[in-house]
């Protein structure tokens, strides 16, 4: 009986402590473009190439193949960046992407880098996911 009121005490104790401040972990996230690719596509893909184009200049990256790709990307901007994704069949698919901050653990703990999610549909067309 007499550990409920130590008990007691250290709980009264331990959150009248606290500061209130979020606890931010040492996470970061990436800068780049991520592809969401269903399995039924996925498996006739060994290489996805991006060409990005944004203020005159382009950059060609490329990557593995599989069920998520993750392309970095140094540089991108959070406007529109013409993007052509294209997998091993040739043929480019087309559109504008807008990348959008990231944060790892929350806007309050801050590393936000800008990134954009692709999605590839069963069919096989590109767009931009949430």
């Amino acid at each position: 009986m007499r550990r409920l009121p130590v008990f007691l005490l250290l709980l009264a104790t331990s959150t009248a402590c606290q500061s209130g401040e979020k606890a931010c972990p040492a996470i970061a996230l990436s800068e780049g473009i991520s592809l969401a690719i269903p399995p039924e596509v996925a498996a006739d893909v060994t290489r996805v190439s991006l060409e990005l184009c944004w203020a005159g200049d382009c950059v060609t990256e490329s990557a593995p193949g599989g069920e998520h790709v993750f392309i970095p990307t140094r540089g991108l901007p959070t406007t529109p960046v013409r993007t052509t994704v294209t997998f091993d069949d040739g043929k480019p698919h087309v559109l504008d992407v807008t990348p959008v901050i990231a944060y790892p653990a929350g806007e309050d703990c801050g590393g936000g880098v800008p990134g954009a999610k692709l999605v590839v549909t069963p069919g096989g067309e590109v767009r931009q996911g949430p």
